[in-house]
């Protein structure tokens, strides 16, 4: 159903009559002000028995290959991400994330012991990192990123100086099972 609507290659109505006709994300037909408050969406494909109703952002269905995904294939990330490091610091997180946020962000992590190890996933420049070695050595923190530019910004930062960093793909962990204590990703 999901790749349906990102495809918009079925026309979907929603409980209270109104189909969608603009364009929110590219290519559905899909727009965020036209959807009841309940969130909910009527399929004629899913029921023809009676009214059957779904989350709206169902991924649970099968989506050819060549329809849109929501992932991004890592070599568009990678380019992304290239050109993006340049300013993701300065730009991109001081709109995203602030220091507070990110604190807030690592609270249920329960980063309470300076020996822990943790393994923070996906942290490109190192801002989520910058963190964690509040509460833990840096000398046992891990940062995992499919990005070598944005890797390389973490490298630059002072207080990640001793950390484990490493270019590696967030799918498939170059670790062994229970590598870490804490395995982080915001």
């Amino acid at each position: 159903m999901a790749s349906s609507m990102l495809n918009g290659a079925e026309t979907f109505t929603l409980i209270r009559g109104v189909t969608p006709k603009s364009t929110g994300f590219l290519g559905s037909g899909l727009h965020g002000k036209q959807f009841s408050s309940a969130g909910l969406i009527y399929s004629p494909r899913m029921s023809r028995l009676g009214t059957t109703i779904a989350p709206r952002c169902s991924l649970s269905a099968s989506r050819p290959a060549s329809q849109p995904r929501f992932i991004q294939h890592k070599k568009e990330a990678f380019w992304f991400y290239r050109f993006l490091s340049i300013v993701y610091d300065h730009v991109i997180n001081p709109g995203h994330w602030t220091e507070n946020m990110r604190d807030d962000a690592l609270e249920p992590a329960d980063l309470n012991d300076r020996d822990m190890v943790v393994l923070d996933v996906g942290g490109g420049t190192g801002f989520i990192t910058l963190g964690i070695v509040q509460h833990v050595d840096a000398k046992n923190v891990t940062i995992l990123d499919q990005s070598p530019h944005q890797l390389a910004k973490a490298k630059q930062k002072e207080p990640l100086k001793e950390c484990n960093i490493i270019e590696g793909d967030a799918e498939d962990l170059p670790f062994p099972t229970d590598y870490a204590d804490r395995y982080v990703s915001a």
